[in-house]
C-alpha cells in the first residue's frame, strides 16, 4: 500500500512576509528581507557603563627606585663592603666579658693584632701647633684670605708647625711613598688623593677642605687649602692650635668598615672617657672566693685628637692590656693550647714556633664560630644596651612579631650614607664622646618599644599608653594636647512647640514655607513704598518617626534608635584615611567627560565629619525648626558622681576637665580624640611654670600696678591664681576677665589689634630676664616649632597603635596663635541690608510681637550689717564681742570665766541663695579679743571672690558700699529665695569651767 506524505508545513501564529511585528525583530536587528536569508538595517546599542571608584589612601612609606647614585655610593665595591659590615645579621654580645669573643685563641695575640690594626687604620689627624717638640714657634696659618662671594678662605700652613704622629703623607708623592711601605695602612693617609674628605677643626668648628696644594717633601716646603667658610675671621696670620683631619662622616665610616668588634671596645666612643675598655676579670680575695672585678683601659691621646702610639703612657697602656690578657690566658682564655692538644705537640715545635701559630690560628676559627653559636640563645633577647640579645638587624622584625606596625621609622635622613654612618661630632648624650647615627637612634628606638611592648598592650586604649608613647619620642608635656570631648547642650526642648511641629508632619507630610518677593507687585504705607511678599510651599513626603528624635520625655536629649543608615556617630573620623579608617562612599555622576555621550559613575570618600552626622539630628530636628544648640567642650574625666552638676572640676593626674552644666541630663558623651603636639600650647606652659616659681609675671596677688583694678575705668580685676591651679584649669580660665572689647575694636598692634592685657603679660615674660632678672626659656613661636618639626611625623603612625579603632581621632601638629595673640571673638562689620530666604512658619500677630519680656531679677544691699538696719552691731569688733557672748551664753559660761586672750577666730565670706552657697571663703585670722578685720580687708575680700558668681549664672555690681546682685538668666529663677551676705567667724576660746 502506497503511503503519501504531506510536506506542508505549519506555523503559528502565521508568519507574517517580514520580521516585522514577530516577538524578536529586533533581536538581531531590523528585518528587511523577505522570505528568510541574511538580516540588513540598524543596530541598537546600549552603553555599558563600568564604576569607576576613587581611593586616596596613605598606605606608609614606599621608597623611590634605588640605585648606586642614589645612594651616594661610587662603586659596586663600595656597595658590597657596605652590606658586608653593616647590613649582615651579626650577634650582639656583652664584649666586655672576655669570653664572649676569645676562649679558644689567645687574648694576648688577640689583642695584639687589634692594635695594630687600630693604629693603622685610625682616622689620624695633621695637629698643626704653635710650639713643636723642640719648643720652636711659629705661625699656625699665614697669607690667610676670606672670599666673602664664594664664602671661602684661602691659607697656608708650613710643614714645621705639623705634628704627624700616624706618618699622612701630605706630600705630592704620596702614592709612591704610600706603596712602598711593608704594612698596608689606610687610604686616607694618603692626603694628597683623598683631601676632599678632610675638614679644618678649630675651637669645635668644622670647615671642609675644598682644595689642596702639597708640599714638595714631608720635611720642607709648606701645605695650601681651601676651604668653606671663614674659620680664621678676618685675620691674615694666627697662633692658635687646630687640626686637619678627616671629617665626621669618613670617621664614622673608619669606625664601622675598618674595625671589628675588639677593635671598636678597645677604642669605644660611647663612654667617658673617650676610648675607654672595661674589663670583667674573673679575681680571687684572701679567702679563696671569686668575684668579678672591672677593670677599666683607656687609651691616652695625643693632643685633642689622635691617639697617643709614642710616649711612655702609651707604654703604660700597652702593659696594662697585656697585662689583663696573659692573666686570662693562664687560666681562661687561650684553650686549645693551654689545654685541647698534647704537651709533646710544644715540646718538638721549632724555633719559629710554627705549631702554636696554628693552633691560635685553629683557637681564632673557633671562636669566630661560637660567637654565632652563643647568639643563637639570644636571639629572643633584647636590653635596652646591645650585649648578649637579638642583632640590632632584626629589631623591627621582632617588633612586627610582637605586633607592632613597621611601615615607619624615626629616620628622617634623605641621604642613605649619612643614615649609616652620621655626620655630626657633637655629643648625642653626655656620657657618650660622639653622637648616635641615625641608624643606632632607630635601633635604640625600636629597643625601647620591644622592652615595653607589654605594658603597652595591656594598657592599650587607655590614655596612659600614649602618653607613655609621646614621652618616648621626646614629646615635652608643654607641648602636648591632648583631649577627650563631650558637648553639652543650652537647654532642654520645649516640649509644648515640639509636639505642635510633630502634629503636622506625623501624617506623612512635610510643608516647607518659604517667602520671596512678589515681582511688580507694590503698595505703600503713608507714602512710603514697600514690596509685596508671598510665600511658596514645597510638600515632602516624610517617614520618619517619632523615636527617631534625638529628645526624651523631658525635653533632654536622647540617643534615637540606631539603623543601618543612623547610628552612634557616623560620619568617621581619623588623622588620615587609610583602608582600616575611611569613610562611607558617595557616588558621582558626571557626563561628557571624554567623548560622546556615556555618563561616568565615580565614587569616593566623603569627607571626615568627625561624628558631626550624628550630631547634625541633635542641632536640627529633621522638618522641624527645633534642635539642640551643642558646645564642644574638653572632659577628660568623663566620670562624675550624680550630684556634679555647675562646676565640673577634676585636677586628678592628667584626668583634667573644667566646665558649668546645670543638668547631667544636658551632656553628650562622644569618642572624639584630639592629640596634637601644639608650639603654642609652650608658650602658655612656660608662663604658668614661671608664675608659679618666681612670681612672675603672674603674681599669685593678682595684676595689680598697670592693670585694670576696681575703682579704674575698668573695673575688671585679674586674678588667675597660677600657683594653686593645673597647668590645664589654668589654660582654660586665666584669660577670660583679661579682655576688654572695649580695647579690642580700638587698640592696633600692626597687624590684626589684640588685647593688652593679655600681650603685655606676653612681653613681661619675653622680657623677664632684661627688666626684672628673672631667667626663662626664651621660648618663641619658631623656636617650637622647629622642634617640633624636628621629632618627625612618625609619631602619629605610632600613637596609632595604642588608638582603639572606633575612636574618632584627629592628630598631627596644630600650628596657631597662642592664648595672648589669637582673637577670642570675631567682630563683624554690618553688610547692609539683603534679603536671605529662610523657611518660615506663618503666623499671625493678635497680641505683642514677644510672648513675654525679659525679666530683670536683682537685688541690693549694703556690704557692712550696720549699714542695713542692724543697730545691735555697729563695727566688726561689736560683731565679735556680740558672737562670743551669745556662743558663751549658749554653753552657760560668762566671758569672765575664760581667757580673753586665747580667742583665736577665722573670719569668711559666706553668701548664699537660698540654701545654695555661692562663695565660702577665709579672708582673715585674728588672735584676741581686739584684732578683727578692717572694714577695707572686708571690703577687699568681697571683690576677690564675688567673680565666683558668675559660675552659678549671675553677676553682680559694687557702687560704693551698696552690692546688687543681678541674674543673668531671662527666665525668673529665685523669686521666693533670700540673698545672704553673712560675714563667717569660727571662734575658739579656752574656758576654765
Amino acid at each position: 500500500m502506497a503511503v503519501r506524505l504531506k510536506n506542508t508545513k505549519y506555523f503559528y501564529p502565521p508568519t507574517p512576509g517580514s520580521g516585522t511585528g514577530t516577538p524578536f525583530d529586533n533581536i538581531v536587528g531590523l528585518q528587511t528581507v523577505e522570505g528568510g536569508g541574511l538580516t540588513q538595517g540598524n543596530f541598537e546599542f546600549t552603553s555599558g557603563v563600568t564604576e569607576k571608584v576613587n581611593r586616596k589612601f596613605n598606605v606608609g612609606a614606599f621608597s623611590e627606585p634605588i640605585s648606586l647614585d642614589m645612594l651616594g655610593v661610587d662603586n659596586l665595591a663600595e656597595s658590597r663592603r657596605i652590606l658586608a659590615t653593616q647590613f649582615r645579621v651579626y650577634p650582639n654580645y656583652d664584649i666586655s666579658q672576655v669570653l664572649n669573643f676569645s676562649m679558644y685563641g689567645s687574648l694576648s695575640k688577640r689583642f695584639q693584632v687589634s692594635i695594630t690594626q687600630i693604629i693603622n687604620y685610625f682616622p689620624a689627624s695633621l695637629d698643626v701647633v704653635f710650639s713643636n717638640n723642640d719648643y720652636t714657634t711659629g705661625a699656625t696659618a699665614y697669607d690667610i684670605s676670606y672670599d666673602q662671594q664664594t664664602d671661602e678662605t684661602y691659607f697656608k700652613v708650613s710643614v714645621d708647625r705639623i705634628k704627624n704622629p700616624f706618618d699622612i703623607d701630605y706630600s705630592v708623592s704620596a702614592a709612591t711613598n704610600l706603596s712602598v711601605r711593608e704594612i698596608t695602612v689606610s687610604p686616607y693617609r694618603n692626603l694628597y688623593n683623598t683631601y676632599l674628605d678632610y675638614c679644618i677643626s678649630i675651637n669645635d668648628n668644622i670647615y671642609n677642605v675644598l682644595s689642596f696644594i702639597p708640599s714638595d717633601t714631608l720635611n720642607s716646603g709648606y701645605l695650601q687649602f681651601y676651604v668653606s667658610g671663614s674659620p680664621f675671621g678676618t685675620a691674615s696670620t694666627i697662633n692658635d692650635d687646630f687640626q686637619i683631619r678627616p671629617n665626621d662622616y669618613i670617621v664614622d665610616k673608619v669606625f664601622q668598615e675598618s674595625f671589628d668588634e675588639v677593635e671598636k671596645f678597645l677604642v669605644n666612643r660611647l663612654v667617658r672617657p673617650e676610648y675607654t675598655a672595661v674589663f670583667q676579670v674573673p679575681q680571687q680575695n684572701e679567702y679563696g672566693q671569686i668575684y668579678t672585678d672591672y677593670e677599666q683601659v683607656t687609651w691616652p691621646k695625643d693632643g685633642p685628637w689622635n691617639l697617643d702610639i709614642q710616649s711612655f703612657l702609651f707604654d703604660a697602656y700597652l702593659e696594662q692590656i697585656q697585662a689583663i690578657a696573659i692573666n686570662l690566658d693562664s687560666f681562661k682564655t687561650n684553650l686549645i693550647s693551654r689545654f685541647l692538644i698534647s704537651d709533646s705537640l710544644k715540646e718538638f715545635d721549632t724555633l719559629g714556633r710554627k705549631v702554636e701559630k696554628i693552633f691560635q690560628i685553629y683557637g681564632r676559627s673557633f671562636d669566630q664560630i661560637k660567637q654565632f653559636i652563643d647568639g643563637l640563645a639570644y636571639m629572643n633577647s633584647v636590653n635596652y644596651n646591645p650585649s648578649n640579645d637579638i642583632p640590632s638587624e632584626l629589631l623591627v622584625n621582632l617588633a612586627r612579631t610582637l605586633g607592632w606596625s613597621s611601615n615607619f621609622s624615626p629616620i628622617t635622613n634623605e641621604d642613605f650614607l649619612s643614615s649609616v654612618f652620621g655626620n655630626t661630632s657633637t655629643p648625642t648624650y653626655p656620657g657618650y664622646a660622639r653622637a648616635l647615627t641615625p641608624t643606632e637612634l632607630n635601633y635604640a628606638y625600636y629597643r625601647n618599644l620591644i622592652l615595653n611592648a607589654s605594658y603597652l598592650f595591656k594598657s592599650k586604649g587607655t590614655r596612659r599608653s600614649i602618653e607613655f608613647l609621646l614621652r618616648l619620642i621626646g614629646a615635652p608635656d608643654s607641648l602636648i594636647e591632648y583631649n577627650e570631648h563631650i558637648y553639652l547642650a543650652d537647654q532642654k526642648i520645649n516640649l509644648e512647640q515640639f509636639y505642635t511641629q510633630w502634629a503636622k508632619i506625623s501624617g506623612g507630610t512635610y510643608v516647607e514655607d518659604t517667602p520671596s518677593y512678589l515681582l511688580g507687585d507694590t503698595f505703600k504705607v503713608k507714602g512710603q513704598l514697600f514690596s509685596a511678599f508671598t510665600s511658596t510651599s514645597t510638600y515632602t513626603d516624610t517617614s520618619i518617626k517619632l523615636v527617631d528624635y534625638p529628645i526624651d520625655d523631658e525635653g533632654y536629649p536622647k540617643a534615637p534608635l540606631n539603623t543601618e543608615t543612623y547610628f552612634f556617630q557616623i560620619g568617621s573620623g581619623w588623622y588620615e584615611s587609610t583602608p582600616q579608617h575611611r569613610s562611607p562612599d558617595q557616588v558621582q555622576i558626571t557626563g561628557n567627560v571624554y567623548t560622546g555621550q556615556n555618563f561616568t559613575i565615580q565614587t569616593q570618600l566623603s569627607p571626615f565629619t568627625y561624628g558631626q552626622t550624628y550630631l547634625n539630628r541633635f542641632r536640627q530636628f529633621p522638618y522641624m525648626t527645633e534642635g539642640f544648640k551643642l558646645q564642644k567642650v574638653v572632659d577628660n574625666n568623663k566620670s562624675w558622681l550624680a550630684d556634679d552638676d555647675k562646676i565640673r572640676v577634676s585636677t586628678q593626674g592628667d584626668y583634667n576637665a573644667y566646665y558649668f552644666v546645670d543638668n547631667e541630663k544636658l551632656v553628650l558623651n562622644v569618642k572624639n580624640v584630639d592629640i596634637f603636639l601644639n608650639p603654642a600650647q609652650g608658650l602658655v606652659y612656660d608662663v604658668w611654670d614661671e608664675s608659679r616659681r618666681y612670681d612672675y609675671p603672674i603674681p599669685e596677688s593678682g595684676l595689680t600696678v598697670g592693670y585694670p583694678v576696681p575703682g579704674g575705668v575698668d573695673w575688671t580685676y585679674v586674678d588667675p591664681k597660677p600657683k594653686k591651679k593645673t597647668f590645664f584649669e589654668f589654660s582654660q580660665t586665666f584669660w577670660q576677665n583679661m579682655i576688654n572689647t572695649r580695647n579690642r575694636q580700638y587698640i592696633s598692634d600692626g597687624k590684626t589689634g589684640g588685647y593688652p592685657t593679655l600681650q603685655s603679660i606676653f612681653w613681661k615674660y619675653i622680657e623677664s630676664e632684661q627688666t626684672v632678672g628673672i631667667p626663662n626659656n626664651n621660648y618663641t613661636y619658631q623656636k617650637l616649632i622647629d622642634y617640633v618639626n624636628g621629632i618627625g611625623p612618625y609619631w602619629t603612625k605610632l600613637v596609632e597603635q595604642m588608638v582603639p579603632a572606633t575612636t574618632i581621632w584627629n592628630g598631627g601638629v596644630r600650628l596657631e596663635n597662642s592664648i595672648f595673640n589669637k582673637q577670642k571673638f570675631v567682630y563683624r562689620r554690618q553688610r547692609g541690608c539683603q534679603f536671605i530666604p529662610v523657611p518660615v512658619d506663618p503666623c499671625y500677630i493678635i497680641s505683642n510681637i514677644f510672648d513675654y519680656t525679659c525679666s530683670t531679677e536683682y537685688v541690693d544691699f549694703y556690704i557692712y550689717p550696720w549699714l542695713n538696719g542692724d543697730v545691735d552691731v555697729s563695727n566688726f569688733s561689736s560683731i565679735l564681742v556680740n558672737r562670743i557672748n551669745n556662743m558663751l551664753a549658749q554653753s552657760g559660761v560668762t566671758l569672765s570665766q575664760c581667757n580673753q586672750n586665747s580667742v583665736l577666730t577665722e573670719w569668711y565670706v559666706d553668701l548664699r541663695v537660698g540654701e545654695e552657697v555661692l562663695i565660702k571663703e577665709p579672708f582673715y585670722i585674728g588672735y584676741g579679743m581686739t584684732d578683727v578685720p578692717l572694714d577695707l580687708q572686708w571690703r577687699t575680700a568681697l571683690i576677690t571672690y564675688l567673680p565666683e558668681i558668675y559660675d552659678y549664672g549671675y553677676t553682680y555690681f559694687l557702687n560704693g558700699n551698696k552690692l546688687t546682685i543681678t541674674n543673668l538668666t531671662c527666665l525668673p529663677k529665685n523669686m521666693n529665695e533670700t540673698v545672704s551676705l553673712n560675714v563667717g567667724i569660727n571662734i575658739s576660746i579656752n574656758c576654765g569651767v
